[in-house]
């Protein structure tokens, strides 16, 4: 058959239940609910077959648990207090260059980066400011390229069906 998990449980079977049940967080949720289960005294392979989690979740989060107890096990969810990199332009300089991007002043990524470069001594990789970028919804406006050839009026004309 297979034994039951020798930890050394901190909560109640109860405690646990209590917990699940007011869980909002969905990974912690299910997380609460194998950790009860367990603790009511489930084998590993019952829990998954009722909770539908992997057997290798289910000993990972044992793991977590007799190491530093439910804490651990609930703080190792995905998006935990995770807001990502701090930028390194503050909201002021966002907004300077949001302006400058705006106006068009830019053709290529690497120009603003070089901007940035030269305006606050901040180095920005490309990715990095192309991310920035895109967060603001900013685009570079740069006009398509017309032939030195090219004849306005003749253009126009064609546009409104002179042709």
């Amino acid at each position: 058959m297979g034994r039951r998990l020798p930890i050394e449980w901190q909560e109640s079977a109860e405690e646990l239940k209590a917990l699940y049940k007011r869980e909002r967080h969905p990974q912690r949720r299910t997380r609460l609910q194998v950790l009860w289960q367990l603790r009511t005294g489930k084998r590993i392979v019952d829990v998954v077959e009722n909770v539908g989690v992997s057997y290798r979740a289910v000993q990972q989060w044992a793991a977590w648990y007799r190491v530093g107890g439910l804490d651990k096990v609930l703080h190792h969810v995905t998006g935990h207090a995770s807001r990502g990199a701090t930028p390194y332009l503050n909201a002021k300089q966002q907004r300077a260059l949001a302006a400058r991007v705006e106006l068009g002043d830019f053709k290529t990524v690497w120009e603003v980066v070089e901007w940035v470069k030269d305006r606050w001594g901040i180095c920005y990789s490309y990715k990095g400011l192309y991310s920035l970028m895109k967060r603001h919804r900013l685009t570079l406006k740069v006009p398509r390229p017309q032939s030195e050839k090219a004849d306005p009026g003749q253009q126009a004309a064609w546009k409104k069906g002179g042709w």
